[in-house]
């Protein structure tokens, strides 16, 4: 059974160590101090099974890509979601089931709405997994930074 609860200060320590092998190294988190307070400001929850943490869901301005404020990615009031599975975990079949309870625990604690995610256009892996969960594509709009661009995907689960 997964647990869920808010962020704790020891356990946000430990996802900011998480690091994804290419192409997903843009999910790893950074050590630094404005990513852990990003952690723990009330919208992250650490999700644990059997003692050990297996992964992360945030709701709200957290589970958005700012990139996407410009292309009116955001301007539906729907309940933003995201989530972070470790990494021995991806690839493995796990994916629809934590993104299941990560939903259930969203109708729990902000009622019946339709959800919205964010995922990089390449993560075939997830998005089938969305999918599978009942989101269908909005729309894309491209990141640039300084490491390069990417084009992120909306998708939205209609309640």
């Amino acid at each position: 059974m997964m647990i869920i609860q808010p962020m704790a200060a020891d356990t946000a320590k430990k996802i900011q160590e998480w690091q994804y092998d290419e192409p997903y190294s843009l999910y790893s988190l950074n050590g630094d101090s404005e990513v852990f307070s990003e952690l723990l400001n009330g919208s992250y929850f650490s999700v644990t099974e059997n003692n050990k943490l297996i992964g992360y869901f945030c709701f709200g301005k957290s589970a958005q890509v700012p990139a996407g404020y410009k292309e009116n990615a955001y301007a539906a009031s729907l309940l933003d979601f995201g989530l972070g599975l470790h990494p021995m975990h991806t690839g493995k079949g796990k994916g629809l089931r934590f993104v299941q309870a990560g939903l259930a625990y969203a109708n729990e604690k902000y009622g019946d709405k339709s959800v919205r995610l964010t995922v990089a256009s390449f993560n075939k892996r997830a998005k089938i997994v969305y999918e599978r969960a009942g989101f269908t594509y909005e729309q894309s709009f491209l990141r640039v930074s300084d490491s390069g661009s990417t084009t992120f995907e909306v998708m939205v689960k209609k309640i």
